[in-house]
């Protein structure tokens, strides 16, 4: 017998799997359930957005995962994917230790099947956006691989335990998974993941925006032109550097931005930006001339978001840090201040 201590009827054993050639299944999962588990860490804690997935103006992580399809009840889908990861190797965990392994056999049956339905789901949205997305693309991959293993060790199983028998025996594994998903979805909706809705972009992990116009306008000056497209995530994320809280697009430092939209209504590729090279979005270009000009030729170019140091390197301007600034002011306010004292004192 495979388990001598199952929780569950006996007779709900494994009908031509042997216990070594469950361990041999119980491993390729779990190497596949950990290779999916990094690809979700990186796309919801890595740096997307410096171009590393985003091969061209079609295959784009940044466009699919910061769309707003990439996010379920406002948690970013791959937040999912690490918890879905996590709850799928502790099971398998549980089947090495051989306990209620036609439990644990029928959970990540089930388990699969629902990671199965965000494959469906990404697929789709991908099929809106118009984009795809590498990274997801091979997590979707290695997702139906997961189901057809996991769908070959259920089939051996002679009898199928009932699902409310599978609810009674795993209540207390089944209701922390629950209550560890509502904790993050209220917790990231509390605002304390993703840096806010106050407008800026985090940059080495700092959170900074532009409220300085005058480096928003040095940027045009030396024919700074960023390349993109509105349905970009990224370049969604490079614009809110430029905005303002509360504010339109026309008071805030964005509107002195050199913005080439690089996908028409049909989302057929501009021939301007093929002109220029733009293969990822968004890209930066730093031009010899005014962008207009008949004779014009690239300087730079970056690939990718970039934060205000990056840009002040690249186009040679100036940021004055406006919250500096405020603290000057106020430096000099006290320092003015206590001259009044000392002077009213004499």
């Amino acid at each position: 017998m495979l388990y001598n201590n199952s929780a569950l009827v006996t007779h709900f054993s494994m009908a031509t799997l042997n216990k070594r050639t469950l361990v041999q299944y119980m491993q390729i999962i779990g190497a596949l359930g950990i290779i999916n588990l990094l690809l979700s860490l990186y796309m919801a804690f890595g740096d997307i957005e410096s171009g590393t997935c985003d091969i061209n103006a079609t295959l784009s992580c940044t466009s699919v995962i910061k769309s707003e399809y990439g996010k379920i009840f406002g948690v970013p889908v791959s937040y999912y994917g690490i918890t879905w990861n996590v709850v799928l190797l502790y099971c398998i965990w549980r089947i090495y230790l051989e306990d209620k392994v036609p439990a644990f056999v029928t959970t990540i049956f089930v388990w699969c099947s629902i990671g199965i339905g965000f494959v469906f789901y990404f697929i789709a949205a991908e099929l809106i956006i118009g984009k795809i997305c590498p990274f997801c693309t091979l997590v979707h991959i290695i997702n139906v691989a997961l189901m057809y293993l996991v769908f070959q060790v259920y089939c051996q199983l002679k009898s199928p335990p009932p699902l409310y028998l599978v609810a009674n025996s795993l209540k207390s594994f089944i209701v922390t998974v629950l209550l560890v998903h509502i904790m993050i979805i209220f917790y990231v909706n509390g605002g304390k993941v993703g840096g806010g809705t106050n407008g800026g972009i985090t940059i080495n992990g700092v959170n900074r925006k532009v409220t300085n116009e005058l480096f928003s306008q040095c940027l045009t000056r030396k024919n700074m032109v960023m390349f993109g497209s509105s349905s970009c995530g990224a370049c969604m994320n490079q614009k809110r550097l430029f905005m303002l809280p509360g504010k339109e697009e026309t008071e805030s430092p964005w509107h002195y931005i050199k913005f080439i939209e690089c996908q028409d209504t049909d989302r057929s590729f501009k021939e301007e930006c093929e002109k220029w090279g733009i293969r990822r979005y968004p890209t930066w270009h730093k031009f010899e001339n005014d962008y207009h000009s008949t004779e014009n030729k690239i300087l730079e170019t970056h690939e990718g978001v970039m934060g205000i140091s990056e840009l002040s390197k690249m186009s040679g301007c100036e940021y004055k840090d406006d919250f500096s600034n405020e603290n000057n002011n106020n430096n000099n306010n006290n320092n003015d201040n206590i001259d009044d004292k000392i002077i009213n004192r004499k």
